[in-house]
């Protein structure tokens, strides 16, 4: 008599007290405000899904709402927001539709216009987007977190498609204060290398807020209590070594095994020596215990694992085709011997593990599996309500399932729809590998053309636009320039003047400056024998765009100006607003900034309201950039960092006007003197992977506080693979500040040579751009360069004054460049340059009067540039010291403390040599008491070195300092060092104890 099999599920959950407590532990951080993510991992069958079901339970006990999905094993990844359709479709059952819209309040109409089965949105989303759903989801999650903690759990992640993932990626980022807690699960055990989920599980672990937990196998006592709850009893000690030593302690596995030794063993029980006749691969145990089902039983198992892991009995009705007695009976015996489970929430049977679906799956013979997929897809169109989202996700589980019952013309013309459904709700991952596949399947169908509904180079293009949202620029212009030669330019010249438009787009994107110019004239040309067209202004629009970004001001703002004109003309708003942004970047560049930023805020005005994502890349970037340029730094800042919140709350977080907009942020904050905030955007736009144009600048920006810091090799490191990203026609902003760094690295390390190379070919670089900064600034490096070595050459003559003739003549040379690049009304940051390249000039020709280095210095300190003011103080220090009797001490005293605040080591130890020479004395003097104001600081301490003075006081060491105040820990040093000598102390411990004396910190500032 064969044994009853033993219980599927342990009534008792077996250990996972660490794992179990931590997840308790974030659960109570999200009740109290504090909202935290976690993921799980671990191999196939370790025991997740256990896991997360134990703790979902213990959650909902405790009054938290947990909602959960799964991602879907169908295809690779083709059905967007798969999980979050599961959780919220139990959440309106739970609820129903009218609680869940009065809880999700505004939030709602966006989260019914995408998911179907939550009703009619009472003001439909003219244009659905990611941002729209991604905020709504937070908001809905935030409203269930007010009545007590809400839990979303997302299973298998290795699954997931990409608008999954950029939902995830999106919550994880912004969730703060709500009372939400995020748990997602993957396998992480054997994903391969090029496995889409490795870059996000590296972006999700540099997430502060995010934990991960690695779910490990069970040891040996554990397993024995393991299997002692399947087997309702202890279990024999020879059945619980064979399955440790069998399963290593992976409990999918254990319990199979212990299944089949129950089934097996016969009268010697489960112990006996039966055992030792079990098959020993995971799929024959899955199986043999199949193989034990009767016929009905079976047909039902490979109906389900076709459909996917969870299927409505309804489904299964129609594909299986067996009468109503006979479907339940085979369904009674499949979950009563535990390969289904039902769930009573969705009236839907799953499959107990996912690895047992994949079992069955691949155990489809070849017309076994052609047959199911055909019937599923023939009962999907004949029945919408079937599909697991309905109009979301029907047309994408067609595609599939007809691409794998071998019907190419219907899965043609499945693939068509999903892809064109998936660009609805920007879900641009899913609609390139759908265009791909119909990219694929086009010659093997009779009458694509019919069959598709659309012509081929309009699928091209479709597939183009796809991929350029997802990063892929350089598969978007392949893609592109296969469409366009599909096209025959004097038929269809409009047509065509649009490729050539959307081909000059992808390869500015690429970095391709002379082939985009080309694809806009070519454009351009095409239209000019036909009407005024909105088209028109934007081709005119975009070519002023390159004209102003290779340097071409005058030409560019002319180009500008015409398509303003054009685009109102023809009443095309958005084109007016496209070309608004080049009328204020030339005006700007031009010498009129407020006016060109008057220009650029009405852009930004029209991308807002026309909600069009390439708009307000490039409306919010020129703001930034033109902010930058006139000097106004900090709003520079806010504005490029304000732009990148904007586009990526529209779910688009990886194209290449992110990474334009954090250049243009991290450009400005490194003349602020925000050295570390840089660094971590310039990171963020490296891991961003964009476009080579795009990518050269973050490393740029890397090398220049590295520089300034004094980390040399990384400074050079990071300016080598800038070089080795630079393409043949750099952009002058480009490449003016890569070979200025170059120049200034070399000027550092005093390598005269080198830094006369750097300068020379960054102004070739240039060639006749009218980029007036980046020119100043080179003729500045090289002038600095030449008077440096005269100094030396002149130290080492012991008096000699005669320059060297070819030195003289490159200064001259470089004055010459110069004074041809300043014409008209000046920047405030090309002012300051222009002064410093006269001072230089001056230096080198012994020329330089008394104050005149530190009025260079107030030009910089007016807009900000703490940096720049610390060098010409220092030199200006350094003047007085060795030219006409002046005080050098206070220039010097306001060069070393703008460099110690910054942690300008190099600039630092320049200073210290020059006081050193000239024996001066940078302390402060102390004031009576008597005449100091009330609020002064003793000292002069910077507010950073007070900061850094408390920490000191309360005990801190260098690197603990370092990590608290997120600054580097030669930084700490540094600013240690700096207190310590303002102080006139000998030690950390003498300098608290003058601190705590004088009062300068206070007990709170510990």
């Amino acid at each position: 008599m064969t044994p009853d099999p033993p219980r599927m599920l342990s009534p008792t959950f077996v250990g996972r007290a660490a794992e179990l407590s931590m997840l308790r532990e974030s659960m109570a951080w999200a009740q109290g405000g504090v909202a935290g993510s976690v993921l799980l991992g671990g191999e196939a069958g370790v025991g997740k899904s256990r896991l997360l079901r134990e703790f979902a339970a213990q959650a909902a006990a405790a009054g938290a709402t947990v909602l959960s999905g799964s991602c879907i094993d169908l295809g690779t990844g083709d059905l967007p927001y798969a999980p979050l359709i599961e959780a919220f479709r139990r959440l309106v059952r739970d609820r129903g539709v009218t609680a869940v819209r009065d809880l999700a309040g505004e939030a709602y109409d966006e989260l019914a216009g995408l998911v179907p089965f939550l009703g009619e949105p009472a003001t439909p989303a003219a244009a659905p987007s990611p941002s729209r759903l991604f905020a709504a989801v937070l908001r809905l999650l935030d409203c269930l977190g007010a009545e007590g903690p809400a839990v979303l759990i997302v299973e298998d992640l290795h699954w997931a498609d990409r608008s999954t993932l950029d939902l995830l990626t999106y919550l994880t980022r912004s969730l703060g204060e709500e009372r939400v807690l995020l748990l997602v699960s993957c396998r992480t055990s054997d994903l391969p290398p090029s496995h889409p989920l490795r870059p996000f599980l590296v972006e999700l672990g540099m997430i502060r807020q995010v934990r991960r937990i690695e779910l490990s196998r069970f040891d040996a006592d554990e397993l024995r209590s393991f299997l002692g709850g399947l087997l309702g009893g202890p279990a024999g000690f020879e059945l619980v070594q064979l399955v440790f030593e069998m399963s290593d302690g992976n409990a999918f596995f254990a319990e199979e095994i212990a299944v089949a030794a129950a089934l097996t063993s016969g009268p010697a029980g489960p112990s006996g020596p039966a055992v030792r006749q079990l098959p020993h691969s995971l799929r024959d145990l899955v199986l043999s215990r199949v193989e034990l089902l009767g016929d009905d039983a079976r047909e039902v198992l490979r109906a389900a694992a076709t459909a996917g892991r969870r299927v409505s009995h309804r489904l299964l009705a129609l594909v299986c085709e067996l009468p109503g007695r006979r479907l339940v009976a085979a369904l009674r015996e499949c979950v009563d011997q535990h390969v289904l489970v039902t769930d009573l929430a969705d009236d839907t049977y799953v499959f107990r593990h996912a690895l047992a679906r994949e079992t069955v799956h691949q155990s489809l013979l070849p017309g076994e599996r052609l047959h199911l997929h055909a019937q599923l897809a023939t009962v999907l169109e004949s029945d919408r309500a079937l599909s697991y989202a309905q109009d979301l996700s029907l047309s994408a589980e067609l595609a599939y399932h007809w691409f794998e019952a071998g019907d190419l013309p219907k899965a043609l013309n499945a693939s068509v729809r999903a892809g064109d459904d998936a660009v609805a709700v920007q879900a641009y991952a899913e609609a390139e590998r759908q265009y791909d596949r119909v990219i694929d399947l086009w010659p093997r169908v009779s009458d694509p053309v019919g069959v598709a509904g659309v012509s081929h180079e309009r699928i091209l293009a479709r597939a183009a636009d796809a991929a350029r949202w997802q990063g892929h620029v350089d598969r978007a212009v392949d893609r592109i320039r296969d469409a366009l030669s599909e096209v025959d330019l004097t038929v269809q010249p409009i047509r065509a003047a649009e490729l050539s438009e959307r081909l000059g787009r992808y390869l500015w994107e690429s970095g391709d400056l002379p082939g985009c110019q080309a694809a806009y004239r070519l454009a351009r040309a095409l239209l000019a024998p036909h009407q005024p067209s909105a088209l028109a202004a934007k081709i005119l629009a975009e070519l002023a765009g390159t004209e102003l970004i290779t340097g071409r001001y005058s030409a560019g703002l002319a180009l500008a100006e015409e398509a303003v004109a054009l685009s109102r003309t023809v009443g095309a708003v958005a084109e007016e607003g496209l070309a608004l942004n080049f009328v204020g970047l030339g005006r700007t560049l031009l010498g009129r900034p407020d006016d060109g930023v008057t220009e650029l805020r009405r852009a930004v005005a029209i991308a807002e309201t026309g909600g069009r994502l390439e708009d307000l890349h490039r409306a919010y970037g020129n703001l930034s950039f033109a902010l930058e340029s006139a000097g106004r730094l900090a709003e520079s800042v806010t504005a490029a960092l304000a732009g990148l919140e904007r586009v990526r709350r529209f779910g688009v977080d990886r194209a290449s006007g992110n990474a334009l907009l954090l250049n243009n942020a991290t450009s400005a904050l490194v003349q602020l003197g925000r050295w570390t905030e840089a660094e971590k955007l310039a990171q963020d736009a490296i891991d961003r992977q964009a476009a080579a144009a795009v990518a050269v600048f973050p490393h740029v920006i890397l090398a220049q506080i590295g520089i300034a810091r004094g980390a040399t090799a990384e400074a050079a490191a990071h300016l080598a693979t800038a070089r080795g990203l630079l393409t043949e026609n750099p952009e002058s902003h480009v490449a003016g500040p890569l070979y200025a760094a170059a120049a200034e690295l070399a000027l550092w390390q005093r390598d005269t040579a080198a830094a006369r190379s750097a300068v020379r070919d960054g102004l070739a670089a240039i060639g006749g751009a009218e980029d007036t900064a980046q020119i100043l600034r080179l003729c500045a490096l090289g002038l600095r360069a030449e008077a440096d070595e005269h100094a030396r050459a002149t130290d080492r003559a012991r008096g000699a004054t005669a320059a060297d003739a070819d030195s003289a003549e490159r200064v001259r040379a470089l004055a010459d460049r110069a004074t041809g690049a300043e014409s008209g009304v000046l920047l405030p940051e090309t002012a300051a340059l222009s002064r410093l390249v006269r001072v230089e000039r001056d230096r080198f020709q012994h020329t330089v009067r008394a104050g005149q280095w530190t009025e260079v210095a107030g030009c910089w300190m007016a807009i900000g540039c703490r940096y720049a003011a610390a060098y010409a103080f220092w030199r200006e220090a350094e003047h007085a010291l060795d030219g006409p009797p002046a005080d050098p001490v206070e220039p010097l005293r306001r060069a070393r403390d703008l460099a110690d605040e910054l942690g300008a080591l190099p600039l630092a130890a320049e200073i210290a040599a020059v006081a050193g020479r000239g024996r001066l004395d940078l302390r402060e003097p102390v004031a009576p008491t008597e005449a100091a104001e009330p609020d002064a600081v003793p000292f002069r301490l910077t507010p950073r070195e007070r900061e850094v003075l408390g920490h000191v006081c309360a005990g801190r060491s260098n690197r603990q300092i370092a990590r608290l105040l997120g600054i580097s820990d030669k930084t700490a040093s540094v600013h240690v060092s700096n207190i310590i000598a303002k102080l006139g102390v000998a030690s950390r411990g003498e300098a608290a104890a003058v601190a705590y004396r004088l009062g300068i910190v206070s007990t709170q500032e510990e």
